[in-house]
């Protein structure tokens, strides 16, 4: 994933494959049965080498795809790439010994261990993030014999098993399909989500004669909007819409199509900040907003950069993490992860010609997540002084970020899909809680379900770049320092250009 130029990610993945060929290869020959002759050595290593080049290549999109969730921080693509691992591990696994891998159907003795290993390494990846540092050894030495135990059993179920007299490359179909699904799933995903959509009971339209407190609704990425104002909120609230593309010339919120969400976030922020201001000024009282996903970005870095602002309330729903934990270079220049970003606009485009999304790696809005990814980070660990919030995370986000994640404003965890909570009942008594100054409180076992899934899913994240290595992230706010934070966005914002 971290390479500076394309020359030294030829060199690393060269060095990668090469090195993990002589590993697997010394690691199949120690588990060798005594009453079987090993291969020859240098026959072991040719194929085990080709065959660690060929997995590679297969798994390449879906490790971008873990890539992709460490910009975005959206946890729908972990349920794409690691299912898919494991998927890819079961068919391909008989590789390490046999050279008829590729067209032999597995069995269930070899694929039992396959699944016992990935249970192993979650549940030791799991232990790692809540363990103390000095059981960190004992812990990765009981997962490595743990994981010497699946190559036995592996190697020894393999080892001098005949080919099976098929003709059919059973594997290589198999892989295909597999692709096939992928690609066929997200289209019908897409699909689905747009018929359910549309087929869903319409949100009561906004009461004209409502004369209570105003709230801003900010939806998130690929939105859209007819310019209707619907009741979102529950109660006698002044509700209205935040438009991704303005104000009218009467100073009302356009309706919008799905583009204009893809902007960057100091452009929106911007955008947002003149907006709550007509609304303070056409109803004389401070706004409350209440976004969801990329909007909640928005609204936070929005209010980390106005400490004036006539906001009273924010109620954030499926926020993003820690967007931009990751960097890559415009298309077609050189840089930090310049391989994994050219990789990621080719999946990009793909998946734009089989759903609603159109977008490419250097889509605004992606392109100010990884150029500003720490300060971003820090958005959820820094509280706005002088204004009462709170965070309706779902349960899935824990899979989309390294555990634990940091969130220092007050949160609850609900059992829910990222999107999709406005308007959901359990979120409207917490967004009612927060807009009429009560207390809130969520339930302890979905948020100790939800940190228990996070820790699970540690293991399959992708590594964050260390913000010192990339040029353009040495001036930025580190996310624990909440005054710097609040700093760089302050710039960034008032840095954008008004009137696009």
């Amino acid at each position: 994933m971290y390479h500076a130029s394309w020359a030294t990610f030829v060199l690393e993945a060269v060095a990668l494959v090469a090195l993990r060929g002589l590993l697997v290869t010394g690691l199949v020959r120690a588990a060798w049965p005594r009453t079987i002759p090993r291969p020859p050595f240098r026959d072991q290593l040719r194929t085990t080498t080709g065959f660690v080049a060929i997995v590679a290549l297969v798994l390449l999109p879906f490790a971008v795809l873990v890539f992709a969730m460490a910009v975005v921080a959206l946890s729908w693509l972990f349920f794409v790439a690691v299912p898919v691992l494991v998927m890819a591990a079961v068919l391909v696994h008989r590789g390490t010994v046999s050279r008829s891998w590729w067209r032999d159907r597995p069995t269930w003795d070899t694929v039992r261990v396959i699944l016992s290993a990935f249970v192993v390494l979650s549940a030791a990846g799991a232990a790692l993030v809540w363990a103390p540092p000095a059981a960190s050894v004992p812990i990765a030495g009981l997962a490595g014999i743990a994981d010497a135990w699946c190559w036995l059993r592996l190697v020894h179920a393999l080892a001098g098993v005949p080919a099976q007299r098929r003709r059919r490359p059973f594997v290589v179909v198999a892989l295909a399909a597999i692709v096939v699904l992928v690609v066929g799933g997200t289209a019908a995903g897409f699909a689905v989500s747009v018929a359910v959509q549309n087929g869903r009971t319409p949100v009561a339209v906004e009461s004209p004669h409502a004369t209570g407190p105003p709230v801003l609704i900010v939806k998130g990425f690929n939105s859209e909007w007819d310019g209707v104002t619907r009741r979102w909120v529950q109660g006698n609230y002044r509700i209205r819409r935040f438009s991704y593309a303005g104000l009218d010339a009467r100073g009302q919120p356009r309706q919008y199509a799905r583009p204009a969400t893809h902007q960057s976030v100091p452009d929106l922020a911007l955008e947002l900040r003149t907006q709550v201001d007509a609304f303070h000024a056409a109803t004389g009282q401070p706004v409350s907003i209440v976004a969801e996903s990329e909007g909640s970005v928005v609204a936070l870095a929005y209010l980390a950069a106005s400490p004036d602002a006539p906001v009273r309330n924010l109620v954030v729903l499926s926020p993003l993490l820690a967007p931009g934990r990751v960097f890559y270079p415009p298309v077609g220049n050189p840089g930090w992860g310049v391989a994994a970003g050219t990789v990621l606009d080719g999946l990009a485009r793909a998946l734009s010609g089989v759903g609603p999304v159109k977008v490419s790696a250097d889509t605004p809005l992606f392109r100010s997540f990884v150029e500003e990814g720490p300060a971003l980070q820090g958005l959820l660990r820094c509280a706005v002084p002088g204004r009462r919030e709170l965070a309706v995370i779902p349960l899935d986000s824990g899979v989309s970020v390294p555990a634990p994640a940091h969130v220092g404003i007050p949160h609850v965890v609900v059992p829910a899909f990222h999107g999709g909570l406005l308007g959901d009942h359990t979120t409207a008594r917490l967004i009612d809680d927060v807009l009429q100054g009560r207390r809130t409180s969520g339930s302890g076992v979905w948020a100790a379900l939800g940190g228990a899934v996070g820790a699970i899913a540690a293991p399959w994240q992708a590594p964050g770049l260390v913000p010192s290595l990339e040029p353009a992230w040495h001036d930025l706010a580190s996310p624990s320092n909440c005054a710097a934070v609040r700093g760089a966005m302050t710039r960034w914002i008032d840095g954008a250009s008004p009137g696009r």
